[in-house]
Protein backbone atom coordinates (compact mmCIF):
# COMPACT_ATOMS: atom_id res chain seq x y z
CA UNK A 1 0.00 0.00 0.00
CA UNK A 2 2.83 2.41 0.81
CA UNK A 3 4.38 1.76 -2.60
CA UNK A 4 1.13 2.58 -4.37
CA UNK A 5 0.57 5.67 -2.25
CA UNK A 6 4.04 6.97 -3.16
CA UNK A 7 3.30 6.26 -6.80
CA UNK A 8 0.02 8.18 -6.59
CA UNK A 9 1.84 11.13 -5.00
CA UNK A 10 4.13 11.15 -8.04
CA UNK A 11 1.06 11.17 -10.28
CA UNK A 12 -0.28 14.06 -8.21
CA UNK A 13 2.86 16.16 -8.63
CA UNK A 14 3.06 15.38 -12.34
CA UNK A 15 -0.58 16.40 -12.81
CA UNK A 16 0.01 19.61 -10.87
CA UNK A 17 2.84 20.50 -13.26
CA UNK A 18 0.51 19.88 -16.20
CA UNK A 19 -2.20 22.09 -14.70
CA UNK A 20 0.25 24.95 -14.09
CA UNK A 21 1.21 24.87 -17.77
CA UNK A 22 -2.42 25.34 -18.89
CA UNK A 23 -3.95 27.79 -16.40
CA UNK A 24 -6.75 28.89 -18.74
CA UNK A 25 -7.95 25.30 -19.06
CA UNK A 26 -7.97 24.95 -15.27
CA UNK A 27 -10.05 28.10 -14.86
CA UNK A 28 -12.48 27.05 -17.61
CA UNK A 29 -13.05 23.71 -15.85
CA UNK A 30 -13.97 25.56 -12.66
CA UNK A 31 -16.42 27.73 -14.61
CA UNK A 32 -18.04 24.64 -16.14
CA UNK A 33 -18.39 23.11 -12.67
CA UNK A 34 -19.99 26.32 -11.41
CA UNK A 35 -22.52 26.30 -14.25
CA UNK A 36 -23.40 22.68 -13.47
CA UNK A 37 -23.87 23.43 -9.77
CA UNK A 38 -26.06 26.43 -10.59
CA UNK A 39 -28.26 24.43 -12.97
CA UNK A 40 -28.99 21.75 -10.37
CA UNK A 41 -29.69 24.39 -7.71
CA UNK A 42 -32.17 26.15 -10.01
CA UNK A 43 -33.87 22.80 -10.65
CA UNK A 44 -34.66 22.38 -6.95
CA UNK A 45 -35.36 26.10 -6.52
CA UNK A 46 -38.23 25.79 -9.00
CA UNK A 47 -39.56 22.66 -7.28
CA UNK A 48 -39.68 24.36 -3.87
CA UNK A 49 -41.80 27.13 -5.31
CA UNK A 50 -44.65 24.60 -5.25
CA UNK A 51 -43.90 22.35 -2.26
CA UNK A 52 -42.17 22.43 1.12
CA UNK A 53 -40.85 18.86 1.13
CA UNK A 54 -39.73 16.12 -1.23
CA UNK A 55 -40.82 12.93 0.49
CA UNK A 56 -39.05 12.90 3.88
CA UNK A 57 -36.61 15.65 2.89
CA UNK A 58 -37.42 19.26 3.69
CA UNK A 59 -35.88 22.21 1.87
CA UNK A 60 -32.81 22.44 4.12
CA UNK A 61 -32.15 18.71 3.79
CA UNK A 62 -32.43 18.87 0.00
CA UNK A 63 -29.89 21.72 -0.07
CA UNK A 64 -27.52 19.55 1.98
CA UNK A 65 -28.25 16.69 -0.43
CA UNK A 66 -27.26 18.95 -3.34
CA UNK A 67 -23.98 19.88 -1.66
CA UNK A 68 -23.19 16.21 -1.01
CA UNK A 69 -23.98 15.41 -4.65
CA UNK A 70 -21.60 18.16 -5.75
CA UNK A 71 -18.94 16.83 -3.38
CA UNK A 72 -19.21 13.34 -4.87
CA UNK A 73 -18.78 14.83 -8.33
CA UNK A 74 -15.74 16.78 -7.09
CA UNK A 75 -14.15 13.65 -5.57
CA UNK A 76 -14.70 11.75 -8.81
CA UNK A 77 -13.28 14.67 -10.79
CA UNK A 78 -10.20 14.77 -8.56
CA UNK A 79 -9.38 11.06 -8.62
CA UNK A 80 -10.96 9.38 -11.63
CA UNK A 81 -12.56 11.57 -14.29
CA UNK A 82 -9.42 12.33 -16.30
CA UNK A 83 -8.57 8.62 -16.34
CA UNK A 84 -11.71 6.56 -16.83
CA UNK A 85 -13.12 8.98 -19.38
CA UNK A 86 -10.20 8.18 -21.70
CA UNK A 87 -10.46 4.43 -21.35
CA UNK A 88 -12.39 3.78 -24.58
CA UNK A 89 -9.82 5.77 -26.56
CA UNK A 90 -7.03 3.73 -24.98
CA UNK A 91 -8.68 0.50 -26.10
CA UNK A 92 -9.46 1.73 -29.62
CA UNK A 93 -5.97 3.12 -30.28
CA UNK A 94 -4.11 0.35 -28.48
CA UNK A 95 -2.60 2.68 -25.87
CA UNK A 96 -3.73 0.24 -23.20
CA UNK A 97 -0.78 -1.94 -24.27
CA UNK A 98 1.62 0.41 -22.50
CA UNK A 99 -0.43 0.21 -19.30
CA UNK A 100 -0.53 -3.59 -19.27
CA UNK A 101 3.23 -3.84 -19.64
CA UNK A 102 4.00 -1.65 -16.63
CA UNK A 103 5.22 -3.36 -13.40
CA UNK A 104 2.20 -2.11 -11.46
CA UNK A 105 -1.44 -3.12 -11.05
CA UNK A 106 -3.04 -2.17 -14.36
CA UNK A 107 -6.43 -1.23 -12.89
CA UNK A 108 -4.70 1.12 -10.45
CA UNK A 109 -2.76 2.78 -13.26
CA UNK A 110 -5.84 3.17 -15.47
CA UNK A 111 -7.85 4.63 -12.59
CA UNK A 112 -5.36 6.98 -10.91
CA UNK A 113 -2.79 8.08 -13.51
CA UNK A 114 -4.01 11.69 -13.73
CA UNK A 115 -5.44 13.99 -11.06
CA UNK A 116 -8.04 16.73 -11.65
CA UNK A 117 -7.12 19.67 -9.41
CA UNK A 118 -10.30 21.57 -10.24
CA UNK A 119 -12.12 18.85 -8.31
CA UNK A 120 -9.94 19.51 -5.27
CA UNK A 121 -10.76 23.23 -5.35
CA UNK A 122 -14.48 22.49 -5.67
CA UNK A 123 -14.32 19.91 -2.88
CA UNK A 124 -12.65 22.37 -0.49
CA UNK A 125 -15.29 25.03 -1.08
CA UNK A 126 -18.18 22.57 -0.92
CA UNK A 127 -16.91 20.95 2.29
CA UNK A 128 -16.76 24.35 3.98
CA UNK A 129 -20.28 25.12 2.81
CA UNK A 130 -21.54 21.77 4.07
CA UNK A 131 -20.05 22.34 7.53
CA UNK A 132 -21.78 25.72 7.68
CA UNK A 133 -25.13 24.20 6.69
CA UNK A 134 -24.73 21.41 9.25
CA UNK A 135 -23.92 23.90 12.00
CA UNK A 136 -26.90 26.05 11.02
CA UNK A 137 -29.36 23.17 10.45
CA UNK A 138 -32.65 24.29 12.11
CA UNK A 139 -34.61 21.04 12.51
CA UNK A 140 -32.35 18.87 14.67
CA UNK A 141 -28.90 18.75 16.19
CA UNK A 142 -26.28 17.07 14.02
CA UNK A 143 -23.70 15.52 16.34
CA UNK A 144 -20.29 13.94 15.94
CA UNK A 145 -21.77 10.44 15.51
CA UNK A 146 -23.76 11.73 12.54
CA UNK A 147 -20.61 13.22 11.01
CA UNK A 148 -18.61 10.01 11.50
CA UNK A 149 -21.36 7.87 9.96
CA UNK A 150 -21.69 10.36 7.13
CA UNK A 151 -17.94 10.30 6.40
CA UNK A 152 -17.83 6.50 6.22
CA UNK A 153 -21.01 6.35 4.14
CA UNK A 154 -19.73 9.14 1.87
CA UNK A 155 -16.53 7.20 1.15
CA UNK A 156 -18.51 4.05 0.36
CA UNK A 157 -20.83 6.05 -1.89
CA UNK A 158 -17.84 7.28 -3.87
CA UNK A 159 -16.47 3.75 -4.17
CA UNK A 160 -19.84 2.49 -5.45
CA UNK A 161 -19.93 5.21 -8.08
CA UNK A 162 -16.33 4.57 -9.14
CA UNK A 163 -17.04 0.86 -9.54
CA UNK A 164 -20.22 1.47 -11.52
CA UNK A 165 -18.61 3.96 -13.88
CA UNK A 166 -15.51 1.82 -14.29
CA UNK A 167 -17.49 -1.30 -15.20
CA UNK A 168 -19.55 0.65 -17.73
CA UNK A 169 -16.37 1.85 -19.44
CA UNK A 170 -14.95 -1.69 -19.33
CA UNK A 171 -17.62 -2.66 -21.85
CA UNK A 172 -15.15 -1.29 -24.40
CA UNK A 173 -13.29 -4.60 -24.06
CA UNK A 174 -16.23 -6.45 -25.59
CA UNK A 175 -17.67 -3.79 -27.92
CA UNK A 176 -14.17 -2.82 -29.16
CA UNK A 177 -15.37 0.77 -29.58
CA UNK A 178 -17.91 1.80 -26.95
CA UNK A 179 -17.79 5.58 -27.34
CA UNK A 180 -21.17 6.05 -25.63
CA UNK A 181 -19.83 4.74 -22.31
CA UNK A 182 -19.57 8.25 -20.85
CA UNK A 183 -23.11 9.08 -21.92
CA UNK A 184 -24.43 5.80 -20.48
CA UNK A 185 -22.71 6.18 -17.12
CA UNK A 186 -23.82 9.81 -16.84
CA UNK A 187 -27.46 8.83 -17.42
CA UNK A 188 -27.21 6.06 -14.83
CA UNK A 189 -25.74 8.62 -12.45
CA UNK A 190 -28.79 10.85 -12.86
CA UNK A 191 -30.75 8.57 -10.51
CA UNK A 192 -28.32 9.42 -7.69
CA UNK A 193 -28.78 13.16 -8.25
CA UNK A 194 -32.35 12.99 -6.98
CA UNK A 195 -33.32 12.24 -3.34
CA UNK A 196 -34.27 8.59 -2.89
CA UNK A 197 -37.59 9.72 -1.38
CA UNK A 198 -38.99 10.39 -4.87
CA UNK A 199 -38.63 6.72 -5.84
CA UNK A 200 -41.03 3.97 -4.84
CA UNK A 201 -41.97 0.38 -5.60
CA UNK A 202 -39.80 -1.75 -7.84
CA UNK A 203 -37.59 1.14 -9.01
CA UNK A 204 -36.69 2.00 -5.41
CA UNK A 205 -35.67 -1.62 -4.74
CA UNK A 206 -33.49 -1.61 -7.85
CA UNK A 207 -31.77 1.64 -6.83
CA UNK A 208 -30.94 0.14 -3.44
CA UNK A 209 -29.62 -3.14 -4.83
CA UNK A 210 -28.93 -4.06 -8.46
CA UNK A 211 -28.25 -0.48 -9.62
CA UNK A 212 -27.34 1.09 -6.25
CA UNK A 213 -27.55 4.75 -7.23
CA UNK A 214 -29.58 5.61 -4.10
CA UNK A 215 -26.59 4.52 -1.99
CA UNK A 216 -24.27 7.13 -3.47
CA UNK A 217 -25.62 10.42 -2.08
CA UNK A 218 -29.01 9.86 -0.44
CA UNK A 219 -27.80 7.35 2.16
CA UNK A 220 -24.85 9.51 3.34
CA UNK A 221 -27.28 12.42 3.74
CA UNK A 222 -29.64 10.24 5.77
CA UNK A 223 -26.82 9.34 8.17
CA UNK A 224 -25.78 12.99 8.37
CA UNK A 225 -29.28 14.20 9.27
CA UNK A 226 -30.74 11.26 11.20
CA UNK A 227 -27.64 9.47 12.54
CA UNK A 228 -28.18 5.90 13.73
CA UNK A 229 -31.94 6.34 13.46
CA UNK A 230 -31.49 6.19 9.67
CA UNK A 231 -31.08 2.44 10.21
CA UNK A 232 -28.20 0.12 11.05
CA UNK A 233 -29.47 -2.24 8.36
CA UNK A 234 -29.04 0.54 5.80
CA UNK A 235 -25.41 0.95 6.82
CA UNK A 236 -24.74 -2.77 6.47
CA UNK A 237 -26.54 -2.80 3.12
CA UNK A 238 -24.32 -0.04 1.80
CA UNK A 239 -21.22 -1.81 3.13
CA UNK A 240 -22.27 -5.08 1.47
CA UNK A 241 -23.02 -3.41 -1.87
CA UNK A 242 -19.71 -1.55 -1.70
CA UNK A 243 -17.75 -4.79 -1.21
CA UNK A 244 -19.72 -6.54 -3.97
CA UNK A 245 -19.02 -3.64 -6.33
CA UNK A 246 -15.29 -3.81 -5.62
CA UNK A 247 -15.18 -7.56 -6.23
CA UNK A 248 -17.26 -7.17 -9.40
CA UNK A 249 -14.91 -4.48 -10.65
CA UNK A 250 -11.89 -6.73 -10.21
CA UNK A 251 -13.66 -9.60 -11.97
CA UNK A 252 -14.82 -7.45 -14.90
CA UNK A 253 -11.36 -5.93 -15.31
CA UNK A 254 -9.59 -9.29 -15.34
CA UNK A 255 -12.09 -10.77 -17.82
CA UNK A 256 -11.78 -7.66 -19.96
CA UNK A 257 -7.98 -7.81 -20.05
CA UNK A 258 -8.21 -11.49 -20.92
CA UNK A 259 -10.44 -10.64 -23.91
CA UNK A 260 -8.45 -7.58 -24.93
CA UNK A 261 -7.12 -7.53 -28.49
CA UNK A 262 -4.58 -4.82 -29.05
CA UNK A 263 -5.50 -2.36 -31.80
CA UNK A 264 -1.80 -1.95 -32.57
CA UNK A 265 -1.15 -5.64 -33.18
Amino acid sequence: MRRYFKLWVRFLLNSLTRELEFKANFISQLIVDLIYYLSLYLFYYVIFQFTDTIGEFNKETVIIFMIVTYMIDAVFEFFFSANIGEFNTMVVKGNLDFVLTKPVNSQFLVSFRYVGFNGLVSLTILSSLLLYLVYDYPHSEIGYINLILFTISFIMGNIIWYCTDFMVHCLSFWFKNFSVSGWLSNNIRQFSRRPDTIYSGFLRKVLFSFAPMALIASVPVRFLIYGLSAGVSLFFLQTLICLLCLMSTRYVWRRGVYNYESASS
